[in-house]
């Protein structure tokens, strides 16, 4: 079981490393590619509803919520994501499978600790535009791979029954590759640039979690954390070349970047609040909202029609257990999930702020005692038709392991 786990871990520490194609959008072409949603199933599955917490459930975003657990959790989770482009000119359909998270998690008596793999940032696209140049047909291609990964280690304690805090350590890493390709009819050769942008940085997240009950069979649940500016350093280089038709190239030539070639890129400082009640092992609903007061910052590229401004993002979700512990029906004991998010992203294109709504709804299976298959859905839509821009309609289908395990108490009975 330890050699399978390890060789997992391996497994997945390469395909974060070398990037999965998380998304086929084009507007993860500005900045380092579209935020990725780096929560585990059960909150993505209530609209990303984070503030829960208990013996058996925590919160990759919130490092407090990691001491609330009595049992050493391994999580993984994968998602499948077709999407429908929609434009003035037409549509097109795109679709992505792609590893989320992997993580190992451990209480002890003093102190929890997490530690494992997520993504931040996704990138990739494909985008032909046609047009004239000096009354010549011009064809114009860009596309782009990558994004950022993050390795991470928690840990949390609980000064007073209740209260815990906790402080995570994120090392993120990973590349950007953007290709853009000029074919101009009656030229021989087409023209690419080709811009690549190794990243590397590392931010903190604060958290605290707080549950009171209430008259033994209620709870209110109460989260907070705090991530401060961060600093992503890029050492960037950039080509132009002439190309074939056929694809082969004829001459290649560095350009100098000057400056530009090492820059420090800026992450806003972000808060998110939660707050929820229920019903112990019963009932839970919840909200979060998450703000970031600045854009980001990134000096490489800068483009009139393009701004990072302010984003946030709110989410109501809750979710319901008929009976967990009934011994004779299993349908008593599964999870009924259900929420929404709405999204500002922060990205303004043409003047139009891109925008991203969601409706979730999952189940949690229980397999062997306290581990859960969770399966789930996310029904949404990115952007907008104004300005001249795409609208994109998509379904996220997740799929989630949490397996429970016991270490660190000592037997009584051999």
């Amino acid at each position: 079981m330890k050699n399978r786990l390890l060789s997992f871990f391996v497994v997945a520490i390469a395909a974060f490393s070398f990037g999965q194609n998380a998304t086929l959008s084009p507007y993860s072409y500005h900045g380092f590619g579209l935020a990725a949603n780096d929560n585990i199933a059960e909150n993505n599955m209530i609209g990303g509803v984070t503030v829960y917490a208990d013996s058996t459930h925590f919160s990759l975003d919130n490092p407090a919520t990691l001491k609330k657990l009595d049992y050493v959790q391994y999580r993984v989770g994968v998602s499948y994501k077709p999407v429908e482009q929609t434009s003035n000119n037409g549509n097109g359909y795109t679709s992505t499978t792609s590893l989320n998270y992997l993580s190992l998690s451990v209480p002890t008596k003093h102190f929890a600790f997490s530690f494992g793999l997520k993504p931040k940032t996704s990138l990739g696209y494909r985008i032909n535009i046609t047009g004239l140049l000096d009354e010549l047909d011009t064809m114009t291609f860009y596309q782009g791979s990558g994004g950022v990964n993050t390795t991470f280690l928690g840990f949390a304690v609980s000064p007073v029954k209740g209260l815990s805090f906790g402080i995570m350590a994120n090392y993120n890493f990973g590349f950007t590759e953007k290709v853009f390709t000029q074919n101009i009819s009656s030229v021989q050769l087409d023209t690419r640039i080709f811009t690549r942008s190794e990243l590397s940085g590392i931010n903190y997240v604060f958290g605290a979690h707080y549950t009171q009950p209430i008259k033994s069979k209620y709870n209110l649940q109460l989260s907070a954390t705090y991530t401060p500016q961060s600093s992503l350093e890029s050492l960037n280089t950039r080509t132009i070349s002439s190309i074939s038709t056929n694809g082969g190239l004829s001459s290649q030539e560095n350009i100098d970047l000057g400056s530009l070639s090492n820059t420090s890129n800026k992450f806003s400082p972000e808060i998110n609040l939660g707050a929820g009640f229920g019903f112990a092992h019963k009932w839970f609903i919840g909200v979060n909202f998450l703000n970031a007061s600045k854009g980001l910052t990134n000096p490489l590229e800068t483009n009139a029609n393009v701004q990072y401004v302010a984003s946030s993002r709110i989410s109501f979700g809750g979710f319901y257990i008929p009976k967990y512990d009934s011994f004779t029906s299993f349908i008593s004991r599964v999870t009924y999930r259900l929420g929404a998010r709405f999204e500002e992203t922060g990205l303004v294109l043409n003047n139009q702020p891109i925008e991203d709504f969601g409706i979730t709804f999952g189940i949690g299976l229980p397999v062997g005692g306290l581990s859960k298959i969770n399966i789930g859905v996310e029904l949404g839509q990115l952007g907008t038709l104004n300005g001249g821009l795409i609208k994109e309609n998509y379904a996220n289908i997740m799929l989630g392991f949490s397996l429970s395990d016991i270490w660190f108490i000592k037997r009584k009975y051999d």
